[in-house]
């Protein structure tokens, strides 16, 4: 799973890493794997209950959601 913490909408949002929503290569400059960068970051996790741990941990003021087209499938 792939939690995508986005600074700018203060949103955690967690996907299954098969969701056609998750770009690829996974991280950016500003959006990078495994820590915070300006916009935010994506941190790979294993499960709901450690993605929400890690939203916590990271961005205290995002709203933690699933993706609904996680959800779907």
């Amino acid at each position: 799973m792939l939690l995508n913490i986005d600074k700018p909408h203060r949103t955690s949002v967690l996907h299954d890493e098969a969701c056609p929503y998750v770009p690829k290569p996974h991280g950016t400059q500003f959006k990078p794997l495994g820590s915070l960068g300006r916009d935010g970051g994506w941190f790979s996790v294993s499960s709901v209950v450690e993605g929400k741990a890690v939203a916590k941990r990271e961005f205290q003021s995002g709203v933690f959601k699933q993706c609904p087209h996680c959800q779907e499938s």
